[in-house]
């Protein structure tokens, strides 16, 4: 772990668990975790501090009996992820990154997530039924997370029978603040309660065809050049698409067909137009 500054770093083993619990709250200082693996680890950032996490570094919080603590959790401080892993504890699915503001914190919470970040909610345990993990969830009004990239999956929940059919978690989870996407893959639901979702792209709604469940979802291609398809849970209003018509896909143009100088009789003039349409038909077939 490299420190930069004055950083006021606490490590404290937890008397009930074998969690590892790291402290950075000196907003004087940055820090960096890079080049380790930090299992059965929870990370707090608080009181205006900013840790980024760089070339590879690998949070996973334990697994819990019960809700317990999310892997990273981030109070009135920033947090920078440019290339690593961050995984919710399993048993009882874990949160991958909570942030959060206080009502009278003078900072801003935020997060932003690179192309080479993966975030994962906590997977359940078969024995019960159990909810999934949330991958990134923002609680708070004055608390925001920017996702350029990187790989956000929700945490499979579990039924007495099997796993990864229902009790999901989400991918990302506002209950209050802002959510700004313009890059990343999304495996998982994007649940809004009262914050806002602004999404970058060649984005459209899709509240026509909606899933099984009901729940209308976001389909195109984000500002990275990535797909996104995923169930949207929320009011309509508090979702805003930025729209971007550089990254649409380009329309595929029917073929056209030279028929100058060739004479028809009934007979030939069908057959022609058959094999009009067997022509159109591989065209697009063929993308």
């Amino acid at each position: 772990m490299k420190v930069v500054a004055s950083l006021l770093l606490f490590l404290a083993t937890s008397s009930t668990s074998t969690a590892i619990r790291l402290y950075f709250n000196d907003s004087n200082s940055g820090a960096s975790l890079q080049n380790s693996s930090y299992p059965s680890h929870n990370i707090f950032i608080s009181n205006g501090a900013t840790l980024q996490l760089t070339n590879g570094a690998s949070i996973t919080a334990p697994a819990s009996v019960d809700d317990g603590e999310s892997a990273i959790r981030i109070d009135d401080a920033s947090f920078i992820g440019v290339n690593g892993t961050i995984t919710g504890g399993a048993n009882f699915g874990g949160i991958g990154v909570t942030i959060s503001s206080s009502r009278d914190g003078r900072q801003t919470a935020q997060a932003s997530f690179g192309a080479a970040m993966a975030v994962y909610g906590g997977d359940a345990a078969r024995k019960e039924t159990t909810q999934g993990g949330d991958a990134v969830q923002v609680i708070q009004s004055g608390s925001r997370a920017t996702f350029d990239g990187g790989t956000i999956v929700a945490g499979r929940g579990c039924s007495q029978e099997v796993c990864g059919v229902s009790n999901n978690g989400n991918a990302i989870k506002v209950v209050m603040g802002e959510v700004i996407v313009k890059g990343g893959m999304f495996d998982g639901d994007f649940y809004n309660l009262q914050g806002s979702i602004q999404i970058y792209g060649c984005v459209a709604i899709d509240d026509e065809k909606k899933d099984e469940d009901g729940r209308m979802r976001i389909k195109g291609v984000l500002s990275d050049g990535s797909s996104i398809d995923v169930a949207y849970v929320g009011e309509e209003e508090q979702l805003e698409i930025v729209y971007d018509e550089s990254v649409c896909p380009p329309a595929v143009a029917a073929p056209t067909i030279d028929t100058s100088g060739v004479e028809f009789d009934s007979f030939g003039k069908n057959s022609f137009m058959l094999s009009v349409l067997v022509s159109i038909a591989a065209s697009l077939a063929m993308g």
